[in-house]
């Protein structure tokens, strides 16, 4: 993107829905709508608590849905095309004095979240291309130059072996994580660094990837 291009969304790409039971809820829609199941949590193996992910065509989109018991983690996400236009959407937000909550590599995606006027959680993401099996939620900073996040996409993809739209691989669980500055914060704030960093030691042992068949962009 050139400086005189205006970034662009794509168009909606997934909700957050909350409930009281994720995966009973996860299970309807397979059954009704026909959705696959392709990612999930547990209270003892996510920060997220109980959640379960769905898409309608795994190979094209992470996911088209996600199920969470924690009603703080609602969203709606916006898709954009490029690396470009994810971090001139990130200035534009920052710009209008707006506080971005948090920001992530989700290993499928890489997304910042903010509260529109009505308190509404936004997600904008780009989709990296990685095949990974969500919950999974590494910080990252946007601030940092293209080349540098696309390095960091295309390493996490290369300890996996898949490949990625900046050129690599990777697997996946989301946890939350200290923000990258001092005004992102995770939607629970009582979560103290050092509970985050034993969660992350627990889930970076133990990564799970998505079958092959169902990879694709979140």
């Amino acid at each position: 993107m050139t400086k005189q291009e205006t970034p662009q969304v794509v168009g909606v790409r997934h909700v957050g829905l909350s409930a009281r039971d994720p995966a009973a809820l996860a299970a309807f829609y397979r059954d009704v709508l026909g959705l696959q199941v392709v990612g999930g949590s547990t209270a003892e193996t996510s920060e997220f608590g109980p959640t379960a992910f769905l898409s309608s065509r795994p190979a094209e989109e992470s996911h088209d849905l996600a199920i969470f018991a924690d009603p703080a983690f609602q969203h709606t996400a916006f898709k954009v095309a490029s690396l470009a236009d994810l971090r001139a959407f990130y200035q534009r937000v920052i710009g209008r004095g707006v506080p971005v909550r948090m920001a992530f590599n989700h290993g499928a995606s890489l997304a910042f979240y903010f509260d529109d006027l009505e308190g509404h959680l936004i997600e904008v993401y780009w989709p990296t291309g990685v095949a990974s099996r969500q919950p999974r939620a590494d910080p990252i900073d946007l601030t940092r130059s293209e080349e540098a996040l696309r390095r960091e996409v295309a390493e996490l993809a290369a300890r996996a072996g898949a490949p990625s739209a900046a050129g690599g691989t990777g697997p996946g669980r989301w946890w939350p994580s200290p923000r990258n500055s001092r005004e992102c914060r995770t939607p629970r704030q009582f979560r103290t660094p050092a509970r985050l960093a034993s969660t992350a030691k627990k889930l970076s042992s133990d990564p799970l990837t998505i079958p092959h068949e169902q990879r694709g962009a979140a």
